[in-house]
């Protein structure tokens, strides 16, 4: 559960999908380099919020952190665990990076300690990262193989 003390740096990292609503309240300084060291409510009074501006914020973004939790991890169509296996090779794992703003696959052997394994139907394993792993919560993907592309959509909540 986020706090008014947690630092805003802190909470973007281990929960990117409240900077929606931060960016919403007006704190659009969730990429300054201060972010790292400013708590919610510091960052809250500079911004000119009263205590409950600030207290009905945290309550908000602890709504979304809480749907969030109650979401399923990142699916695969039939399609796109096909297109994995092939990507894969001979390789352990195929990894989701980011790569400008969008995501990849990359097939690798060796797992780092902060990935998130994820095994699909006992077919391919997938490796990713804490945050994108959590940022991709409801999201199924597929694959067009019209387009060579794969395609993720967030389900309906």
């Amino acid at each position: 559960m986020i706090k008014k003390s947690d630092t805003l740096g802190k909470i973007i990292e281990d929960t990117p999908e409240v900077i929606p609503v931060l960016a919403q309240a007006g704190l659009h300084c969730i990429g300054c380099h201060v972010s790292a060291y400013e708590s919610v409510e510091d960052g809250c009074k500079t911004h000119g919020m009263s205590d409950k501006e600030i207290d009905k914020l945290v309550k908000k973004a602890n709504s979304v952190v809480k749907k969030f939790d109650t979401m399923s991890k990142v699916s695969f169509s039939e399609s796109a665990i096909k297109e994995l296996v092939k990507r894969k090779a001979t390789k352990k794992f195929v990894k989701i990076v980011s790569l400008y703003g969008n995501f990849d696959f990359e097939a690798i052997d060796n797992k780092e300690n902060s990935d998130v394994l994820i095994k699909v139907n006992n077919v391919v394993s997938v490796l990713v990262d804490k945050r994108t792993e959590r940022m991709l919560r409801g999201v199924k993907i597929s694959y067009s193989e019209k387009e060579k592309d794969f395609e993720a959509k967030r389900e309906k909540a």
